[in-house]
């Protein structure tokens, strides 16, 4: 609202000579009406709000004749207070609570700093008798936000009228609280491998289930209380009567271990415990300090401790020296030229890795060449397994392992026995290097038993559309005095080619006659597929059969020509009438006869002589079995391997 849209002042009774206007009539913000038709509230209401428009019209044309000469505020009812200070009070901050223009509506209270006295202070003090609400005065929201505006706390200014600026306080900030410094737990530094072999006593109740540590106390170093534990899948981890549990922990270089401090947790009777010893063994010095208790750790039993300590006694350092013969096969591009390191495991522990062809890379371990090397490493008790590996250097660095044996030179009797047979390549099964072969002090009957024999197998694979194989093709014979082991058959060439015929010599152990073969392949390499077609072996006999097969046909020949006497006789005899008439029949039967001679058997025609003397010797026996059948996982009915039977056998001789 302005001062110019100030609604007037109603006329006032000139008969009475009093300044108030007709009760009758009022003007009120929305206009003229007749108060008699109304109660006293209203009519209050309308004084009321006469002389806020009347109050308000003065403040307001005094605030716009200061703004237009730029004259500060003066408050008369401040003026004491300006004479004091010699400058003019500033209008006092609004105490109202309005903080947002949109709203019309306040508290009462919020007025009352706002005030202003008017012309007529006996009548403002007369007519105001109420709180205050001056969004009464207000018609528009123009009108309530310009009012607003009027009660904002006025830039407090110098004497020069420039911006009093405030006086910065230093603000006092607190430093942050300081955390409690944790103690930090030393870092233990795991430079060493520990090998710690429980051995549980073989006495009643002697197992437990509770919690086992260990403290180990060096010359160096202490190695803290650790538990000895190892997942078991989903049950807990228990000591069992009589075993012997092996736990690796890492932790600092201890130096000479003399005191191990073994304990656990468990206080009922159930879990007594009956120790018997504990090893402990350094896995890079390779020595081994024995601890010995052979007493209970149990609340129940012996002098009811869970807790004690044991003594170390150092276990001397024995040297053990062993002769590794190494057999590298004979099948095409079987040598290496790559490092080759075995390692030793026993009982006792795992020897280092030793380097074989150290001293002589590229001339060893060639096809068909078996090498011998000379190995030391601490006593490891018995021999258990071996891991064979190489490095996958060099030029076709694949290498194709027959066997390996183990000999102990101060006892020769000892030998270990390792048998493979297979490749050890990238290119071949999943590429892994390295092999873990275990150990055998005895091998089997089919190799140990009978003398070697030669075989000669003739292969011949079929005809037909992708007949041949890169696979690699065993075949292992059955006969009656055993079977021998499972043979590949490969030489330099490309074998097993479609329509090809092959010869392979493969020594093996007499199994007697032939029965049988099994003959099949491992089914490596892209089209692994085979079509055989027939299976020729030939075997070659030994002296002692040579000998027996001689007795055989020689005493087949003398039941021949017992046979044939006994024919002759009994024709004799028959006919004794006619002695010339049974002569002639003689002479016809046997044309020999006349000269003290009798007939030769056709069987024995090239192998003996009319006096039974020797004339061709046996060689070898060949036995014939037709196949005719795939070896392939997609072809026929899915077989990788088959037993075929002999069809025919032929003896074969020699001239003497």
């Amino acid at each position: 609202m302005s001062a110019n849209n100030v609604w007037h002042r109603p006329p006032t009774q000139a008969s009475s000579g009093s300044s108030r206007p007709l009760r009758a009539v009022r003007y009120t913000w929305a206009g003229p009406f007749n108060t008699q038709l109304y109660d006293d509230q209203l009519t209050d209401l309308t004084d009321r709000t006469r002389d806020n428009l009347s109050r308000l019209a003065n403040n307001m044309m005094q605030d716009e004749l200061c703004d237009q000469y730029g004259i500060k505020h003066y408050h008369p009812a401040s003026s004491s207070q300006a004479s004091k200070t010699g400058r003019p009070q500033e209008r006092p901050p609004s105490r109202g609570s309005w903080s947002n223009l949109s709203v019309m509506f306040t508290s009462a209270g919020s007025l009352g700093a706002s005030q202003r006295p008017a012309d007529d202070a006996s009548s403002i003090t007369s007519t105001f008798s109420g709180p205050m609400n001056f969004c009464y005065l207000c018609s528009t929201m123009e009108e309530h936000q310009r009012n607003h505006l009027k009660l904002r706390t006025p830039v407090p200014l110098n004497k020069d009228g420039s911006v009093r600026q405030k006086k910065q306080r230093i603000q006092y900030i607190p430093p942050p609280p300081r955390p409690k410094k944790k103690e930090e737990e030393p870092v233990v530094v795991q430079e060493a491998l520990y090998k710690v072999t429980v051995w549980t006593g073989d006495v009643p109740s002697a197992g437990t289930d509770a919690n086992v540590f260990i403290t180990i106390v060096g010359d160096r170093d202490i190695l803290n209380k650790t538990k000895l534990w190892r997942r078991q899948g989903t049950s807990n981890f228990c000591f069992v009567r009589g075993s012997k549990e092996v736990f690796h922990l890492k932790g600092p270089k201890l130096g000479n271990l003399s005191v191990i401090t073994l304990e656990h947790d468990g206080l009922e009777k159930r879990h007594g415990w009956y120790v018997d010893r504990v090893e402990v063994q350094c896995m890079q010095t390779q020595k081994t300090w024995v601890f010995v208790c052979k007493n209970w750790l149990s609340m129940h039993h012996g002098d009811f401790r869970i807790k004690r300590d044991l003594e170390a006694t150092e276990r001397q350092l024995v040297i053990r020296d062993f002769e590794v013969t190494v057999e590298t096969g004979k099948k095409r591009l079987a040598g290496t030229d790559a490092n080759v390191y075995i390692t030793v495991n026993g009982s006792l522990g795992r020897s280092r890795k030793h380097h074989l062809n150290a001293l002589n890379r590229g001339t060893c371990f060639q096809r068909g060449q078996t090498n011998k090397f000379k190995i030391h490493m601490p006593d490891i008790g018995a021999v258990r397994s071996i891991r064979i590996e190489h490095d996958g250097e060099g030029m076709a660095s694949g290498w194709f392992l027959n066997k390996i044996m183990l000999q102990d030179v101060q006892q020769p009797q000892l030998i270990y026995h390792f048998l493979y047979n297979g490749w050890i390549a990238k290119d071949v099964g999943d590429g892994t290097l390295w092999r873990e072969i275990r150990a055998k002090k005895r091998l089997p009957r089919e190799i140990t038993s009978g003398k070697p024999v030669q075989y000669e197998v003739i292969v011949k694979t079929g005809d037909v559309r992708y007949a041949g194989t890169d696979a690699n093709v065993y075949i292992i014979f059955m006969g009656s005095s055993g079977k021998s082991t499972k043979m590949f058959m490969d030489d330099s060439s490309n074998n097993f080619e479609r329509g090809m015929t092959e010869s392979f010599k493969l020594k093996a152990m007499d199994v007697g006659h032939l029965t049988s073969i099994v003959i099949g392949h491992d089914n490596s390499g892209p089209g692994a597929g085979w079509f055989c077609e027939f299976v020729k072996v030939r075997k070659h006999l030994t002296r002692q059969e040579i000998t027996a097969q001689l007795t055989e046909q020689k005493q087949a020949w003398k039941s021949s020509r017992r046979q044939q006497h006994q024919r002759l006789a009994t024709k004799l005899s028959q006919d004794k009438e006619n002695v010339s008439d049974a002569e002639d029949d003689e002479e016809d039967a046997d044309p020999g006869k006349r000269s003290g001679k009798t007939k030769r058997d056709e069987r024995f025609a090239d192998v003996f002589d009319r006096d039974g003397r020797v004339l061709k010797v046996p060689v070898y026996e060949e036995y014939f079995f037709p196949c005719a059948k795939w070896f392939a996982a997609d072809e026929g009915d899915g077989l990788l391997e088959r037993e075929l039977q002999f069809e025919r056998q032929t003896l074969f001789f020699q001239e003497r």
